[in-house]
């Protein structure tokens, strides 16, 4: 999976976005680091874009996420429909983390 961040635009792509509940969860997630942020998908590209307020979301508070990605980002890499529980169980982490340090 590929992450781009810059102040006030983060984008991933990847083509395991093409599955619908993946991508759900993917953009719930997105949607919780920043609920201000208009939230795209482009099919073609199989990338979520996202883009904010620069000073609506601290960079400190995206490095937790990091190694929760590193730890889904082999099984996205190798993506079988097997996989898929984990992908969603490690996105579900992601998620869990964001709303734990959301409200600091």
């Amino acid at each position: 999976m590929q992450y781009n961040y810059f102040p006030g635009r983060l984008r991933f792509r990847d083509p395991v976005l093409r599955d619908a509940d993946i991508r759900k969860a993917a953009l719930e997630a997105v949607k919780l680091i920043c609920p201000a942020a208009e939230i795209t998908y482009k099919e073609s590209t199989a990338s979520i874009l996202a883009i904010y307020p620069p000073d609506s979301v601290q960079p400190e508070k995206l490095k937790p996420l990091v190694p929760l990605l590193l730890k889904i980002e082999p099984k996205i890499r190798f993506y079988t429909p097997k996989k898929k529980p984990e992908i969603l169980a490690g996105i579900e982490a992601i998620k869990k983390e964001i709303k734990k340090h959301g409200n600091e």
